[in-house]
């Protein structure tokens, strides 16, 4: 096979990215992931999870930078780094010069040194630093601010990042160096000369960490350049106390555990944003992923009807009911008439209603649904649709609604959208970000009570912006598009993903879409598009993995806990037929993956990888009978797993 044949169905690209460089510094290691900093450890403990420079437009698409000139010197106790970045789009020029040095002491020092080309407007130029949170959440801390230091406990709570008079607002106070205890008797400490940071709480997002960036957001942006207008700031990161034993690497290991769910999310597609319907072979192939739902939007224009009739006709052929995401507001009530009058005949099971208010486009300052606007919905609908859950929240993110939360009882249920790209699309942060999808289903629960939770939709792209690999340039795909969705990488994922939100204990999740560049089945006709990894007809390979859990729609949530989670994931399910282990390998590189707890000697072992990928996507059924048996011993079953691959283990019966 092609290196970039490859690639595409690992990733959806047609080349591999590098391989990031281990850079040590005395008892410290880190990974050099382009101009990024990862996972920088002393011993097994991490200090920080990301450390990485961003510039971004004024309405905040991160504006992704070229590199040359780079030398990397590895001594035995120590290291430096150099390189020149520089920024580049639209009016946007901004150029700089990165040194990291690591010391023998384990320091690291950063060093960002650029200068303006032009004058351009900007929401930011700066460090960032992500926290993980298992050494944040729960973890005492200590800042030094203008008015002194500040000490606390960073919150289990997701802290709201709050709005006032039209400012946004950090956790706290603007500081020159956090210092948080990641482990008892461990302090890792970042320290910014140049500029302030400032702390956000990106669970808001569904991101896996806390983040100190600068400039602070309080100051308000965007900023207006000056022509050669020097930024220069210089970031470290350190520690105090004694340095933790590293233990020696071994295999990710995957614990079958009890249920924690009584059952599993009902799961749903969205409608497809190309706007045509199901041909009879795409929907064969939907079918075979019985979803629970399809989410149409109602705009109650004549459009948004006519979608209704459209996405009903859907529906029916794949046996699913609607899933309803209305847009109104307080003047509604004639379009809500038209819209009940039209749900008469369709025929159709609606499963629940997503009440949003109606506005254009994104906004950063949206709040949630007003009560007057879901009374008004629930009042005109009701009648027509039955005793079904009429959620209130957001089309865009959590953190709309943490800020002000759908706790009027008018709203039966709580809905809000995600998306593990906000801030950062690369392959590693999705995977790190996946820890956040469960968080925020459980802190929901805190406030929502025992009213379902709908998760809609979960998209890999943004939908509507800003983008954090950049905006589209004019040969590219449209933003909103991820090649991975046609990827073992995006199978991957979407195993991950569903582990986290089915072990949280989430109602319903719609992903995704039926068919197209966004969907799990490649519309059907037509010549295959070069820019996109897939061909007409073809049923992605995250489709599989909605496939596996579907056929055990009514069974019990077992977790599959993994010891480490930017390794390997898995999600168990337990019903009448018996136990189904999904695991995946979410790294780039083959590996080898241990599942224990485990009942009987024998079981039934299915891997979709880059092997079985183009059999899967084009002959879907066959590839679904496929498998072989494999033993287990003492209740463990070895896997050797490639890139992104995803393997589904059936307990056999009177195992």
């Amino acid at each position: 096979m092609a290196i970039a044949d490859a690639s595409r169905i690992l990733t959806g690209r047609d080349q591999p990215g590098p391989a990031p460089r281990v850079l040590e510094a005395g008892p410290v290691r880190a990974l050099l992931d382009g101009a990024d900093l990862r996972h920088v450890r002393v011993g097994d403990t991490e200090l920080v999870q990301r450390v990485y420079v961003a510039v971004r437009d004024a309405p905040w698409n991160t504006i992704p930078a070229t590199y040359r000139d780079w030398q990397i010197e590895q001594a035995e106790d120590g290291f430096r780094v150099s390189f020149e970045a520089e920024h580049r789009y639209e009016a946007i020029h901004f150029t700089w010069r990165g040194t990291i040095t690591g010391a023998p002491d384990g320091t690291i020092r950063y060093e960002m040194d650029g200068a303006c080309r032009g004058v351009f407007q900007y929401s930011k130029i700066g460090f960032n630093v992500h926290h993980a949170l298992d050494g944040s959440v729960g973890r005492p801390y200590r800042a030094q601010t203008a008015e002194g230091e500040l000490r606390g406990v960073l919150p289990d709570a997701i802290e709201p990042q709050w709005i006032v008079d039209g400012t946004i607002l950090g956790m706290f106070a603007p500081y020159s160096e956090i210092a948080i205890e990641v482990v008892d008797g461990l302090e890792a400490v970042a320290a910014l000369e140049g500029d302030l940071l400032e702390l956000q709480d990106h669970r808001n997002w569904t991101d896996a960490n806390f983040k100190s960036y600068a400039t602070p957001l309080a100051l308000g942006f965007p900023f207006d350049s000056t022509d050669g207008q020097r930024i220069r700031q210089v970031l470290t990161i350190g520690f105090g106390g004694a340095v933790p034993t590293a233990r020696p690497p071994a295999p990710p290991t995957i614990t079958l555990a009890p249920v924690v769910a009584e059952r599993l999310p009902a799961i749903g597609l969205g409608q497809p944003s190309h706007g045509q319907p199901l041909s009879a072979g795409e929907a064969a192939k939907i079918a075979l992923l019985r979803p629970a739902h399809l989410r149409v939007e109602v705009s109650l224009d004549e459009a948004g009807l006519a979608a209704l009739d459209r996405v009903a006709v859907d529906a029916q052929a794949v046996d699913a009911a609607l899933e309803l995401a209305v847009f109104a507001n307080e003047g509604s009530g004639k379009g809500l008439d038209r819209l009940a009058a039209r749900l008469g005949p369709l025929g159709v099971t609606v499963a629940r209603v997503l009440v949003y208010f109606a506005r254009e486009g994104f906004s950063a300052l949206q709040g949630g649904t007003p009560p007057a606007v879901a009374r008004l919905v629930r009042r005109r609908l009701e009648s027509v649709i039955g005793d079904v859950p009429f959620a209130g929240g957001t089309n865009q993110n959590f953190s709309d609604i943490n800020r002000d939360r759908p706790e009027d009882p008018v709203f039966s249920g709580i809905c809000y959208s995600m998306s593990p790209t906000v801030h950062a699309a690369d392959d590693t942060s999705i995977v790190e970000n996946l820890a956040g999808q469960g968080e925020v289903v459980r802190f929901t629960r805190t406030f929502g009570g025992d009213r379902p939770i709908s998760v809609s939709p979960v998209t890999l792209a943004t939908r509507f912006g800003p983008y954090p690999a950049g905006p589209s340039r004019p040969d590219d795909l449209p933003a909103a598009v991820d090649v991975r969705q046609a990827s073992l990488l995006g199978a991957a994922w979407t195993l991950g993903s569903v582990a986290a939100l089915a072990g949280s204990g989430a109602d319903s999740v719609t992903y995704f879409e039926t068919t197209g560049w966004r969907g799990v089945v490649e519309q059907d006709g037509g010549p295959p598009d070069p820019r996109f990894p897939s061909r007409p007809g073809d049923m992605v390979p995250l489709a599989h993995v909605f496939a596996d859990v579907a056929e055990r729609s009514g069974g019990r949530v077992r977790e599959a806990r993994s010891d480490q989670p930017l390794a390997a994931v898995g999600l168990g399910i337990e019903d009448d037929a018996g136990t189904r282990v999904l695991v995946a390998n979410v790294r780039p590189e083959r590996s080898t993956v241990v599942v224990t707890g485990l009942d009987g000697g024998e079981v039934d072992v299915r891997i979709l990888d880059e092997v079985t990928a183009q059999e899967a996507m084009r002959d879907p059924a066959a590839f679904r009978n496929s498998g072989s048996g494999q033993a287990v011993e003492d209740g463990r079953l070895t896997l050797e797993l490639g890139p992104y691959a995803v393997a589904r283990i059936d307990l056999r019966s009177g195992g």
